[in-house]
């Protein structure tokens, strides 16, 4: 048996130990080693088994990710949400495969899953609202409110949709301004799609809508006076444009109500206030 002076050295102390030469006999270091070989052994099977754990999970989750992404991919759901789930699948799988390899090594899983599990409320807590607008993103991308390409009007401005993301959705607007909307803001408010339809009424007078080169000429037209007003009769009169042509082809109207207007000599009513001044004589 190995003394206790060499166990000690060997076992207790971070210390340089001071050894007895009387313990280092070459029956006393065979019998050590001897000790610890089934140790050593065991450790080395686990390494070796781990590292095959490895090699196949990975070889199997890059086959799983593929038949993920060719079903994905036959469905209609939208770009943003298929590179979402494909990265959650990849991340979800690779934590169960390091788990996996953690506890083939003998490594407490339930120790680190706790400490794992603080870690991840802290860090929740401490990111509420882009854990909110993250929710936000799910939501529209599952939902579909819109899309990208899509001019929308929400309470922040008007424009065309360039992308959605996870935090944010970025919109461009008329005068080339980007507006970066964070998702969980515009999840919960009214948001306007102009271009969901494929077809979008458009409110003007007759003779201007039979000249706009994007209305639909079968839908037919309809003129009628809307109401009278305090100083003014008003009419109005409406078509039918394709949804991807509703912003140009109002700004084309509205211009041409106004330079129809000016031909005929119409003006419009704008408010007018008469001012009476009545004379006192001095006595």
């Amino acid at each position: 048996m190995i003394s206790y002076g060499l166990m000690r050295a060997l076992t207790e102390t971070p210390e340089v130990p001071t050894i007895d030469p009387s313990d280092l006999t070459p029956g006393a270091l065979q019998q050590f080693f001897q000790s610890i070989t089934p140790s050593l052994t065991k450790l080395l099977f686990n390494i070796i088994v781990s590292i095959v754990i490895f090699l196949i999970g990975r070889k199997l989750i890059g086959f799983l990710l593929k038949l993920l992404d060719k079903f994905l991919a036959k469905t209609s759901i939208d770009v943003g949400v298929s590179k979402f789930l494909l990265s959650a699948a990849r991340t979800c799988m690779y934590a169960i495969l390091i788990f996996m390899i953690v506890g083939q090594l003998g490594v407490n899983t339930a120790s680190i899953v706790t400490v794992m599990g603080a870690a991840g409320l802290a860090i929740s807590m401490s990111l509420q609202g882009s854990l909110s607008n993250v929710a936000g993103g799910i939501l529209i991308l599952l939902m579909k409110p819109f899309r990208v390409g899509d001019y929308v009007m929400t309470s922040f401005g008007d424009g065309t949709v360039q992308a959605i993301g996870l935090v944010y959705t970025t919109i461009t607007t008329v005068d080339n301004r980007v507006l970066t909307i964070p998702n969980g803001t515009l999840a919960n408010s009214a948001v306007t799609d102009a271009s969901m339809m494929p077809e979008r009424r458009l409110d003007i007078m007759e003779e201007v809508y039979r000249s706009c080169p994007a209305v639909i000429a079968d839908k037919g037209i309809n003129v009628h006076v809307s109401s009278l007003g305090d100083s003014a009769v008003v009419i109005e009169a409406f078509g039918w444009v394709p949804g991807s042509e509703f912003l140009s082809s109002k700004w084309y109207v509205t211009e041409e109500i106004k330079l129809r207007f000016d031909e005929g000599g119409i003006k419009i009513p704008y408010p007018q206030m008469d001012v009476h001044l009545d004379t006192v004589e001095k006595a």
